[in-house]
């Protein structure tokens, strides 16, 4: 074995070393229980060893009981330590200082009155082995499930101190002074106890400190996440919440517009519209945002071919540009026939929303989406897509802010909005693996992009895509809608087929687009707000324009046999009911390039309310915007036919276009025999026939109608 002489040394450079790391184990965990204590341990048996070996030298009395109390006290420290640390005040503790105090007593005896260095040796280990089990008991029933890793270091270690001095106190034999150094069992205690032993302790409290922070940043993280549900739980509470009085705030302004005489209640009305509106657009942004916080999906990818995939997505978004009279166009820089996996939905928002951002700051000039391939690999392609726009640009110093929540640009606090559009952009970029890249500059335009890496698709499925289509796409449509429902339902059912649009919301601007431009098909709402669409194709009969031979589409839900006649005597190649359906809008567009006879019939049930309204809707709409517009439509409707009662006396062409525009959403909506029952009353009116009590009877029915729609919904959220 090692000499005592060497061990010794070793010994103390082990507590200098075992201080040091304590020291910098404190330093990480400051506020952990017990670390500062634990300094103080090595250097309490630093001090012990150095008096043991001055005992050697001097051989008195006072440097054994020095040393050996010293030894004990730092037992007590180190006891003490862990019970800090592990948050224990049990009466084992007490127990335990008690075992060391009379340890320490036999000690004192066996030195002092009947000088036994046997005895003494004895009492030196009974305290060890009381301080390895007590030690080893905290560690078995209260660290191991929270610290299992410095747990294992510290088992391991206090069960061999536990073995080595229970088998010194029975199989070593008497020794003396001039013996002792050199017996086996003395050294190997002070091998294991003075220098393997602190190591283990110092890795075991630095693993018990490690695992401990992880609890806490566990703990921190659950709490995080757990206060991001209860937040995204309360936007998305208090957004539906504000909807409903909201909607009868728009409601009742517009009543209040529609009813006065007075012309200084118009700036007002229109104000507090106008604000409204703001307020819900602000709702449905934080909607979005919340429901980004709350959900963590993973992505739904799959196969899209992707320029057709782009060209429809597209053709939904230039009305918007062609209303501010903006150039819109892609530039497609990738394979005619790339196929791609992706998650569709996040991509859609993602370019619908900056695409919506370029168009509101843009007002001359034009916006473009650009795709490019930057890197071909075996079975992906790494793309760069990005919304250009000639806008007023952003201020270098905004552009890092942007992507953060309810923060806009200078131009976005002149424009308005929500500062969430570029936030939930970003958020959803993040779930793609993908980040926004920003370029501006002031007075020349801005472009926002984001590269992509996409795994290549099934290229055959794009072939077997276009063989299977027995109906007409990539059609030049005008469309003539005045209702912002059956806009985007019309627009989103056209671009599904690739459709080009040009959207007109009343009869002079469409008069103005087909004096301008030639169209394959003009789809015309009977019931515009300044003309009848009867008066629109009679007003184009009289002048020249470019689409004297276009077939026009009767776009209505006014299907009575006179009508129908008369439709047809205009001219009117084929007529598209309303509540729209895709099948026979894509059929009717079809046949409008051919010479099949016109369909007409409109399959409605006639029923109080159709739920399957609600499942067309989806395809256009979220969630959340189908219940804003149910909501809109079920709070307003009671006061708008108390209206049309009012306006039956006052102003009777007032009067049919409400009842005209109510009809239309009803029956959109799924109201049909409400609908049907609205339209018949705007036939007798336009017919001049007296209305006995037919307001009355529409007002019972609708209210036959909402009880059968609340019906569903309770049916719906059980």
């Amino acid at each position: 074995m090692l000499d005592s002489l060497t061990l010794y040394s070793a010994s103390a450079a082990m507590m200098v070393v075992m201080a040091l790391l304590n020291f910098l184990t404190w330093r990480a965990n400051k506020h952990t229980p017990g670390t500062v204590l634990y300094i103080l341990y090595p250097l309490v048996l630093f001090i012990a060893l150095m008096s043991f070996a001055l005992h050697g030298h001097f051989d008195s009395t006072a440097t054994i009981v020095l040393a050996n109390s010293l030894w004990f006290s730092a037992s007590i420290i180190h006891a003490l330590t862990i019970s800090q640390f592990l948050g224990y005040r049990g009466k084992e503790f007490r127990f335990f200082v008690l075992a060391t105090l009379f340890c320490g007593a036999l000690l004192m005896y066996f030195t002092i009155v009947d000088s036994n260095l046997r005895n003494r040796m004895l009492a030196s280990d009974l305290q060890h082995i009381s301080e390895a089990f007590f030690l080893l008991y905290l560690f078995i029933r209260f660290a191991r499930k929270p610290y299992p890793n410095g747990s294992i270091v510290y088992i391991l270690i206090l069960t061999i101190i536990s073995c080595i001095f229970t088998g010194r106190v029975f199989l070593m034999e008497g020794v003396n002074n001039l013996t002792l150094l050199k017996e086996n069992w003395f050294t190997i205690t002070l091998l294991i106890n003075g220098v393997i032993a602190p190591i283990f302790y110092t890795t075991g409290m630095a693993l018990l400190c490690n695992e401990r922070r992880e609890q806490n940043l566990n703990q921190l993280t659950s709490k995080a996440q757990k206060d991001l549900e209860i937040r995204g739980l309360f936007l998305s509470t208090i957004s539906h919440e504000i909807r409903t009085p909201l909607n009868g705030i728009l409601g009742s302004a517009q009543l209040i517009l529609n009813q006065s005489t007075d012309p200084r209640d118009k700036p007002y009305c229109e104000a507090i519209i106008n604000s409204a509106e703001s307020l819900n657009l602000l709702v449905d942004k934080v909607l979005d945002y919340a429901s980004l916080d709350q959900h963590n999906e993973a992505l739904y990818e799959e196969d899209v071919e992707f320029k057709t995939w782009l060209h429809n997505l597209c053709l939904l978004l230039s009305p918007l540009a062609e209303q501010k009279r903006l150039k819109f166009e892609l530039i497609y820089n990738l394979p005619e026939q790339a196929c791609y996996y992706c998650d569709q939905q996040k991509l859609r928002q993602i370019i619908i929303n900056l695409v919506g951002n370029a168009i509101k700051f843009t007002d001359k000039g034009e916006v473009k989406i650009q795709v490019e391939l930057l890197e071909e690999r075996q079975l992906e392609h790494h793309i760069r897509i990005s919304v250009i726009d000639s806008g007023p640009g952003i201020e270098d110093d905004e552009i890092e802010y942007l992507t953060e929540p309810y923060v806009q640009s200078s131009a976005g606090k002149e424009k308005g909005g929500t500062g969430l559009g570029l936030a939930i952009t970003s958020r959803l970029l993040d779930k793609l693996n993908s980040k926004l890249d920003i370029i501006s500059k002031l007075d020349q335009g801005s472009s926002f992009s984001f590269d992509i890496t996409l795994a290549l698709g099934e290229l055959s499925l794009v072939e077997q895509r276009h063989q299977s289509k027995d109906y007409l796409t990539g059609l030049d449509v005008l469309l003539v809608e005045d209702l912002d429902l059956n806009q985007k339902i019309a627009i989103e059912f056209m671009a599904d087929d690739e459709h080009k649009i040009k959207l007109a919301r009343d009869g002079k601007s469409a008069i103005e687009l087909m004096q301008t431009y030639h169209f394959d098909v003009v789809l015309l709402d009977m019931n515009l707000p300044d003309f009848t669409g009867q008066e629109v194709l009679k007003t184009l009969k009289g002048m020249e324009h470019k689409n004297q031979r276009t077939p026009v589409l009767a776009f209505t839900a006014s299907l009575s046999p006179d009508e129908i006649k008369e439709y047809f005597t205009l001219g009117i190649k084929d007529i598209v009911g309303k509540p729209i359906k895709q099948q026979k809008l894509r059929q009717a567009l079809s046949d409008s390039q051919n010479s099949q006879a016109p369909s007409v019939a409109v399959e409605l049930s006639d029923i109080l309310y159709d739920d399957t309204a609600a499942e067309t809707l989806k395809s256009s709409f979220s969630e959340d915007e189908i219940s804003s517009i149910y909501n809109e439509f079920v709070l307003s409707a009671r006061n708008k036919l108390i209206r049309a009662q009012q306006l039956l006396d006052e102003d009777k062409e007032q009067c049919i276009k409400l009842l005209h525009r109510q009809a239309s959403t009803a029956l959109q909506l799924g109201f049909n025999r409400y609908g049907i029952e609205l339209k018949k009353i705007e036939r007798r009116l336009l017919d001049n026939k007296p209305l006995k009590e037919s307001l009355t009877e529409a007002l019972v029915l609708w209210q036959n109608s909402l009880e059968q729609y609340l019906k569903y919904v309770r049916e719906q959220m059980s």
